[in-house]
């Protein structure tokens, strides 16, 4: 006898939210989305370092531009895994 677990999409959502990827390894849904997800995040964290040390006075608006779309990025994959996560 096998028992499923259920896996919770909210908690799969707030994993998405704070690390790309995470969410759909946890739901084990959309894997290789998941791996180039986590691959970009550290990515972007790179480049914001990058960025930080290089832009002078333009590091406010860098900065601004960079969490403005990780944002977006983090909300629109969250919401994402929880849809799929719903779903049976």
């Amino acid at each position: 006898m096998t028992y499923e677990t259920q896996k919770s999409p909210i908690f799969a959502a707030i994993l998405n939210f704070l690390f790309w990827g995470m969410g759909y390894l946890y739901i084990e849904k959309k894997l290789e989305e998941a791996f180039y997800l986590i691959s970009f995040y550290f990515l972007v964290w790179i480049f914001s370092f990058w960025y930080l040390s290089v832009a002078g006075p333009l590091t406010f608006v860098g900065i601004y531009w960079i969490i403005f779309w990780s944002l977006w990025v983090s909300i629109y994959i969250s919401y994402d895994v929880y849809r799929i996560g719903k779903i049976k």
